[in-house]
């Protein structure tokens, strides 16, 4: 009887083999079979949970998921308490009913004052901005909410828009433009005989199948066990499911690219397939077989694209990375990929990057000679900020709304592109008192800078005071930045009367970037906590008289303690502003109006 039952359990144990080598082999082949995901559907987030929670943990905390939210208690950060906002003679009402809905009475397109019902959410990290719905489609508000500074503003302030704007300018349509970028799989489903929209998103945000492609027939083939343990232990992925880190590195830069790189369809042409059946790109697909990303020489009617870009073609606005990732050479010759630097599950969520990829260790992996002895090579100490890989060669020269960032163009620093493009350069930026032609002539370059008048100014105050408006946020911010050639406050207080000139700029994005650094630069001073705080969107003879309450306070400071920055900087022997200077230069401002694309 044993035997019997001996024999019995080795046939089954021996079936049971064969049936799963027979599995086996069926799963390998269906591993190695392409699967396309073109027709796949998406499943949303909370599927991908229960199989991987560390992942969807690290992800939740990221401002990706809350890119765009459903209006509510949890998702709008604004003051709604019956809050009053005035600007450009408007008097705005931000408004909580006992419902639960959240309203904006504000001023419309049509000039009229309307009460807008608060919809959905953009933004979780820096601004907010808030939609309605009219007539079935989404509208942005042009009212927003500073998040760091918690207070409202008018998107005239955070766009490149000078005074006398409409007010109406950024009251824009979120369903033919926004809605591609801050979420999952767009499709506005515009009826071209009704020119409404009927939009839907396969999820709001950014979320898990913005990078990994639709999860529908992940999950379903992931239902049997044995296909898990599989791939698990095996050495095959799983084709179900796409890996941003598994992809060619080109693959690898569109899934970032696809938000992160204005573009336009490919042929332009396209735009009504994107706007009635939705946008065709799908995550590892070929980004270029739908869209080409726009560059200095994109053409579109109406929009001079050029004045996005430095005149060597660097994007000067965010939301182009991937133009400057596609600029250089670490990419195009390397390896470097977006996730070279960041990633979506781990670090600081603000910027998506660990720490310690925000030093020079970032660039160790392939430079470490380099880095290793830093100061032979920048001719600088080795814990300044002139031994910054981050600061000489991706510098901050690149506008985003309220704020400088750096450029995703890695660059040798050159202050020939001073003179040549007319744009900042890495050594000015940090030696803020120093002109160009001492930049060359440090890094002894050949070319010098023209005989011209304006190249014996410090470079940093003849783009503050003669650039445009990017040139001179960008130099102001720069102005104000403790990474400057000293960290010392004191020794840069020589910096006060730029910030208060500026402060007068016809650009209140650029009027908000002085006022930021003279709060800045000035907090541990005496008496500066008692003066006026600065509206950079109040009427004009409100900021006057703050501006003038901080010009009096100048004046009567003790300076004793305070260097002269050098006579490069157009500064009297009692740091007051040399005015005969100071004009000429601000006589030569260019402001073209810069569409930064929304």
């Amino acid at each position: 009887m044993l035997r019997k039952r001996g024999r019995a359990g080795l046939i089954a144990a021996l079936a049971a083999v064969i049936v799963f080598g027979a599995y086996l082999g069926i799963l390998n082949r269906e591993l190695a079979t392409p699967v396309s995901l073109q027709d796949a559907a998406y499943a949303g987030s909370k599927s991908c949970l229960s199989c991987h929670p560390v992942h969807y943990g690290t992800w939740y905390r990221t401002f990706h998921r809350t890119m765009t939210q459903d209006a509510g208690e949890h998702s709008v950060l604004g003051d709604f308490n019956d809050a009053l906002y005035s600007y450009d003679g408007v008097r705005s009402r931000f408004l909580r009913a006992s419902d639960g809905q959240y309203s904006m009475e504000t001023l419309g397109r049509d000039g009229q004052m309307h009460r807008y019902p608060i919809v959905r959410t953009v933004g979780s990290r820096r601004v907010q901005q808030y939609l309605t719905r009219v007539d079935g489609n989404h509208w942005r508000l042009p009212l927003a909410w500073n998040i760091e500074e918690r207070r409202w503003f008018h998107l005239n302030g955070g766009f490149l828009d000078p005074d006398g704007s409409p007010f109406a300018r950024h009251t824009a349509l979120w369903d033919g433009n926004c809605i591609f970028c801050h979420n999952v799989k767009a499709n506005p489903r515009l009826d071209s005989a009704s020119r409404r929209f009927d939009s839907t998103v396969a999820e709001l945000g950014i979320a898990c199948e913005a990078c990994h492609g639709p999860g529908a027939k992940h999950i379903a083939a992931n239902r049997n066990p044995l296909r898990r343990y599989v791939l698990h232990y095996g050495a095959k992925r799983d084709p179900t499911i796409i890996s941003p880190l598994e992809l060619p590195k080109d693959r690898q830069v569109q899934i970032c690219g696809h938000c992160h790189g204005q573009r336009l369809p490919n042929p332009p042409s396209r735009i009504r397939e994107f706007v009635t059946t939705g946008d065709p790109y799908t995550a590892g697909d070929d980004l270029n077989r739908h869209t080409r990303p726009i560059d200095i020489a994109t053409k579109l009617a109406g929009i001079d694209l050029s004045l996005r870009f430095w005149r060597d073609g660097t994007p000067r606005l965010t939301a182009y990375e991937y133009q400057g990732l596609l600029m250089t050479e670490d990419y195009r010759k390397g390896g470097l990929t977006c996730i070279s630097c960041h990633s979506a599950h781990s670090g600081d969520p603000r910027g998506m990057i660990a720490p310690v990829m925000r030093t020079n260790a970032a660039c160790a992996r392939c430079h470490e000679s380099i880095v290793k002895n830093v100061s032979a090579h920048t001719k600088h100490a080795p814990k300044s900020s002139g031994s910054n890989c981050y600061a000489c060669h991706m510098p901050k020269i690149t506008y985003g709304l309220l704020d400088v960032h750096p450029t995703h163009r890695i660059q040798i620093p050159d202050p020939s592109r001073a003179w040549r493009y007319d744009m900042p350069e890495a050594c000015t930026l940090c030696h803020s008192n120093r002109t160009v032609r001492w930049a060359a002539e440090s890094l002894q370059l050949r070319e010098r800078p023209p005989e011209d008048a304006d190249y014996e100014i410090a470079e940093n105050i003849r783009q503050l005071l003669s650039g445009d408006v990017v040139q001179r946020s960008v130099a102001v911010m720069a102005l104000s930045d403790r990474a400057s050639y000293t960290e010392d406050p004191k020794a840069r207080l020589w910096a006060v009367p730029f910030f208060l000139i500026t402060m007068t700029d016809h650009y209140p994005a650029v009027r908000h970037f002085a006022w930021r650094g003279l709060r800045g630069l000035t907090s541990a001073e005496s008496g500066a906590a008692a003066l006026p705080l600065f509206d950079p969107q109040a009427p004009v003879e409100d900021r006057l008289e703050v501006v003038a309450a901080w010009v009096a306070w100048w004046r009567a400071f003790d300076k004793a303690r305070i260097g002269h920055p050098g006579a490069a900087v157009p500064l009297d022997e009692d740091l007051q502003p040399r005015f005969v200077v100071i004009d000429r230069l601000r006589a030569k401002q260019h402001d073209k109006v810069i569409s930064i694309g929304e």
